[in-house]
């Protein structure tokens, strides 16, 4: 998928959004307030990263939380970037970056961005074989074509499946609509080591201060103390329908 075709894609999925939030009536003299919890609610957890390093930024101090609590975190990355920089090299500041999570139980594919059909092919198998409670994916508000099209494959895959888990869509570069917050102060420590850990990535782009300045607008916007992390949680089937395009 092109900048175009990305961009044709974002318009449509917000007229959806405002088709169904916007109705007269719905929401007229309401405020949109999301809930706060301390985490999100399950026992296992699929994470579905594009990218290493994208689910550090969007969901980190969440999956620090989620593995403290005991519960189940599986990561999968479905690609790994490429660059002036050697494999070895990525692989290295991966596995730091997860240590620093806490993160074991992840899927890292070292090979160029699926085709949507095969991202299609790799979370539905992941989804089979885990059998997850909840599925966190990079929402439909991303500027990367590459993080639309994890949305779109995930979205594709549980539309073909009788599963209905939660979906936890995570804003990695652009805020979304959130239902809710996880205050994840912390965890915030850790989570700003894991990003430091992909230094061939923060080396051109300052990734702590992109996660550090979204996560403190998110827990300022409900007068909290710190950084929260912003959510959009509803079961994956209405994800489906909503943003069937």
């Amino acid at each position: 998928m092109g900048y175009q075709e990305a961009k044709l894609e974002l318009r449509l999925i917000a007229e959806k959004l405002r088709n169904r939030f916007t109705v007269p009536g719905r929401l007229e003299g309401t405020q949109w307030s999301p809930k706060v919890m301390d985490v999100p609610p399950g026992q296992r957890f699929l994470v579905l990263s594009p990218h290493p390093d994208d689910d550090t930024v969007g969901c980190g101090g969440t999956i620090v939380k989620l593995l403290e609590a005991g519960k189940a975190v599986r990561v999968v990355y479905l690609s790994m970037q490429v660059g002036d920089f050697t494999p070895d090299e990525r692989r290295k500041e991966i596995h730091s970056a997860l240590e620093h999570l806490g993160v074991k139980d992840f899927i890292l594919r070292e090979s160029s961005f699926p085709s949507l059909q095969e991202a299609v092919e790799i979370i539905t198998q992941e989804i089979e074989s885990y059998r997850p409670d909840a599925i966190f994916a990079p929402s439909p508000f991303e500027n990367h074509d590459q993080h639309l099209r994890t949305f779109e494959a995930f979205r594709l895959s549980v539309e073909k499946m009788n599963v209905n888990p939660d979906a936890i869509l995570y804003e990695i570069w652009n805020p979304l609509m959130p239902n809710l917050l996880i205050p994840v102060n912390s965890a915030m420590e850790r989570k700003v080591m894991a990003i430091k850990d992909h230094w061939t990535q923060v080396r051109e782009i300052d990734y702590v201060r992109v996660s550090q300045g979204l996560t403190g607008y998110r827990a300022a916007s409900l007068a909290l103390d710190g950084y929260a992390e912003a959510f959009l949680h509803l079961p994956a089937k209405d994800v489906v329908r909503m943003f069937h395009v």
